[in-house]
């Protein structure tokens, strides 16, 4: 057990040799399976966190229900058995469909929050491979890098300006500074103190390094205090919430509308207990039941849909807010690029060599002045990528399928793939004399990376690459023709020149450097100050991604602005927004050290009309969300480091990477995309705005069928007849008719115009006054067939009974019928979309049989008081029920004829 094992006070090559593993090349894949079988999953089990009890009676725990147990009540009391074993039945079979309904979209939710599979970077037979971190095992050789959640315990052997977030298991918000150094004690040392041990669920937050794995599953010190994982209270969305208060609305109003329609009954001379059944039975149809669980399975079904898309939302809210989005901020490597670096230009002072080729595969040409050069015989060019090469971490792989690839930052795959065009290969290199002894691993605030290598020759040198300024500035001297000269200021410019030439063309400049016969004891945080020599540029191109300018265009006509977040230089930057057709490209570039000089409103100010920011840093990501927030718009911010994670918990949609996104960024993150495109992004604010949509149309349908309820009752009171609905045919329509087709809503297609009106307001009621102006002059319509249908049989010598049966399968039509005009906001329902929503027409096809059954089946038929529709009778039904529907049509249709569509 890790906790009983005091592996923090055992050298590393003791450790090494007690797992019998190899430091350089790790365990053979043979051993690795025998110990997964020995050891079993990397994995902690968790109980679901869904408990079906739990969901189940939550389905009681609303006024309906109270309701309809008041209303099977009161059926008992007046002897009234059968009727009062319906109510219960229904209660029953509404709970149950609830049950299932939530319990389904709750399962659908969590199990696409599982859908990101944590990965680790591992030794397995002396290649770098990278692997689901549930197959690590006791042994293994873990790679460690900023940004990587942590996936097993370990002993670390290598640290290179390492350090790490353990607050989740010693509460301790700073990072811990890490080493390989044994500590020795008598006592048993704190979690917090074992600084040469790293742990399962932490996160690297600076440097790199490696570690043996100690400890998998329930055997790490997560493991062992498990139960405080995953403890999360659920939360109501934004749109749950508002749903609960039109509820309440609802319930309030209904009570007034209910107790005016009671007392007019009674004042009319109806018998009391009939109009206080009746009463009741329009208050359960005046408020449709499960608007909230309802909304949480839409939103769940919203989810599957955008995880379908490549875009994983984590949270509901996040798809609710999505809809309503009105800027991305949106980085520019691997999201609006192909994330493919290619070395194609290289500039050595007083020289220029293109490279042929693309991608990862080491195949090209080196050319300079329209003349082939090769590299084995050019000095210059041959320090120059061996420098580029050992200053870098990633590693080219090859399969037989997929050919070649890389793990690792895709920059430094460029410059090792360069490298390899040349002849040489990196591990060859550090095998023949080139190994090395140190490292000082990028950052973002520093802008460089540098490493201490051994040479050959019994020697040692620092290699440096990074950005072109910080590069200069760290130089005094320069390479030319092979002959070190001091580095003056002339020089720089000049070189500063040539860098943004090449910057303007959309390539990304790194600088690189060296410094030869340092000491190989030296330490490299001070050879880097003095010294190093300036060996030129690589020019790499990541060319943008074919359809990111059409997403762009698409966003913008959308109403959602598009602002270019990089790390890169202005002229690169400037010149790929030139080239996606990034509104407002013209305008100059804001770099991170202007950024850091403006206050928040002037900011606010700036980011009204400039779309592109250069050479960002994580702080100037979180200013900007700040500055946007004061705009009061809605951001949609990406980030993939580990420094991103705060502005990517502020942001109202935090987006990571699901390829190139560090651990720490997709947990941060409200979406992830599974393939860091962003054209996803966009079809995911479509997927929002549609989601929204149907919602809005669920609301709608529900809402004017139980208002032509209430008013078909409310007329009849007032005409002086009987009234054409019992409480249960009521219940019927309510709890069971109109289900199925409102639920169906969520599956619709999108409107033709989703894309090109502006976005949403979220404080917006979701039904303004215009829509429930709608709502109510449908309602009002679709009120008439049935009334007519029920006066008309009820006149020409039919009994109550046929009469009542007439008028229930009437309206019962009409609302079914009314899912196609509300299946489009503007325009006919009936368009040639109507065939795409296949759990519409199912919808459809199975509620008419509910229908028929509840009519014709003899035991229904005792139950609602229904009896069989002769066929003069069904041509009144048909009338009644198809002639509000046309009539709905044929406004829709004269609306959009004349151009005044419906406004919300």
């Amino acid at each position: 057990m890790t906790d009983e094992i005091a592996y923090y006070s055992n050298t590393a090559e003791e450790v090494e040799k007690e797992f019998s593993t190899d430091f350089k090349k790790g365990l053979s894949p043979e051993t690795a399976a025998d110990r997964l079988k020995e050891y079993g999953p990397n994995k902690i089990e968790h109980k679901s966190s869904i408990s079906p009890w739990k969901i189940f009676f939550r389905q009681f725990q609303n006024v309906i229900v109270l309701l309809l147990i008041l209303a099977s009540a009161i059926s008992f009391s007046i002897g009234d058995i059968i009727e009062g074993i319906a109510v219960v039945v229904v209660i029953l079979l509404n709970a149950l469909f609830g049950f299932v309904t939530e319990y389904r979209a709750e399962k659908s939710v969590e199990a696409l929050q599982k859908m990101i599979t944590p990965t680790a970077k591992v030794l397995r037979g002396g290649e770098l491979s990278q692997i689901e971190a549930v197959d690590l095992v006791p042994g293994d050789v873990i790679i460690l890098e900023e940004g990587d959640r942590i996936t097993a315990d370990g002993r670390l052997f290598e640290a290179h300006n390492l350090a790490a977030d353990e607050a989740m298991l010693t509460g301790e918000s700073k990072a811990v500074n890490k080493h390989t150094r044994t500590i020795a004690s008598d006592k048993k040392v704190g979690m917090a103190d074992r600084k040469n041990m790293v742990f399962m669920g932490t996160a690297i937050t600076r440097g790199n390094g490696k570690a043996v794995v100690t400890g998998t599953g329930h055997t790490t010190q997560i493991g062992y205090i498990s139960t405080m994982l995953h403890e999360t209270e659920d939360e109501s969305t934004p749109l749950e919430e508002r749903l609960q208060k039109m509820g309440h609305f609802l319930i309030i109003l209904t009570f007034i509308v209910t107790a005016i329609v009671a007392v007019t009954g009674i004042i009319s001379g109806r018998p009391i207990i009939e109009m206080l059944k009746t009463a009741i039975a329009l208050a359960i149809a005046a408020v449709p039941e499960g608007l909230p669980a309802v909304a949480t399975i839409t939103l769940a079904i919203g989810m599957k849909r955008m995880a379908q898309k490549h875009a994983l939302v984590k949270s509901l809210p996040a798809v609710e807010t999505l809809g309503s989005t009105t800027v991305i901020c949106t980085d520019k490597t691997g999201t609006l690029t192909e994330n493919q670096m290619t070395v194609q230009e290289i500039y050595i002072p007083g020289r220029e060599i293109s490279i042929t080729g693309t991608g990862y595969a080491p195949e090209g040409k080196f050319q300079e002045e329209g003349a082939e050069v090769s590299p084995s015989q050019d000095d210059e060019l041959s320090l120059f990528l061996k420098a580029g090469c050992l200053c870098s971490n990633a590693v080219l792989t090859h399969d037989e399928k997929t050919g070649w690839g890389m793990i690792g930052d895709p920059t430094e795959g460029a410059l090792v793939t360069a490298a390899k065009k040349a002849g040489m290969d990196k591990e060859e290199l550090e095998e023949s004399g080139y190994e090395r002894i140190d490292e000082l691993p990028f950052d973002s605030d520093t802008k460089f990376m540098a490493v201490l290598n051994n040479l050959p020759n019994s020697e040692a040198a620092v290699f440096l690459k990074g950005a072109p300024d910080i590069v200069l500035d760290m130089c005094e001297k320069v390479s030319i023709n092979g002959s070190e000269t001091d580095l003056t200021q002339e020089q720089k410019e000049k070189y500063l020149q040539k860098n943004n030439h090449l910057a303007q063309k959309g390539l990304r400049i790194l600088a690189i450097a060296h410094k030869k016969g340092v000491r190989k004891a030296a330490e490299i945080e001070k050879e880097i100050d003095q010294g190093m020599v300036f060996l030129g540029f690589a020019g790499i191109l990541d060319p943008p991604r074919p359809d990111v300018a059409q997403a762009i265009e698409e966003a913008q006509t959308a109403g959602i602005r598009t602002i270019m977040i990089t790390g890169d230089q202005r002229d690169t930057a400037m010149a790929i927004a030139k080239s996606i057709g990034l509104r407002g490209a013209q305008e100059e570039a804001i770099t991170g050290t202007e950024l850091d000089e403006f206050s928040i409103d002037e900011l606010a100010e700036r980011l009204r009309h400039n779309p592109i920011f250069a050479r960002v840093s994580p702080k100037n990501k979180l200013d900007i969300v700040d500055a946007l927030n004061k705009n009061n718009e809605i951001t949609a911010m990406t980030g993939d480091g580990v420094n991103d994670a705060p502005a990517l918990k502020k942001a109202d949609i935090g987006i990571s990477m699901g390829r190139r996104g560090t651990t720490v960024a997709q947990e941060a993150s409200d979406m992830v995309l599974l393939d860091d495109r962003f054209p996803t992004i966009v079809e995911a604010v479509r997927q929002g705005r549609v989601i929204f949509d149907n919602i809005q149309k669920f609301i709608h349908y529900l809402f004017s069928c139980n208002l032509s309820e209430i008013m078909l009752i409310f007329v009849s009171i007032l005409l002086g007849v009987p009234t054409p609905l019992i409480a249960l045919q009521i219940l019927w329509l309510n709890l069971v008719t109109d289900v199925f087709p409102a639920l169906a809503m969520a599956w619709e297609t999108p409107e033709a115009g989703t894309m090109t009106r502006p976005p949403r307001d979220p404080g917006k009621a979701i039904i303004t006054n215009r829509h429930k102006i709608r709502i109510a002059f449908q309602g009002a319509i679709l009120t008439m067939g049935p009334l007519f249908a029920y006066l008309l049989t009820l006149n020409n010598g039919f009994s109550l009974l046929e009469s009542r049966t007439t008028g229930f399968m009437t309206l019962a039509l009409v609302q079914l019928f009314h899912v196609f005009n509300v299946r489009r906001k503007n325009g006919l329902g009936f368009d040639r979309t109507v065939f795409r929503n296949v759990y519409l027409w199912g919808a459809f096809v199975f509620t008419l049989g509910l229908q028929f059954f509840a009519v014709y089946s003899p035991f229904m038929q005792t139950i609602l008081h229904t009896t069989a529709i002769s066929p003069g009778m069904w041509l009144v039904v048909l009338g009644g029920s198809l002639g509000p529907i046309v009539l709905l049509q044929a406004i829709a249709g004269v609306r959009v004829l004349i151009g005044k569509p419906y406004r919300e």
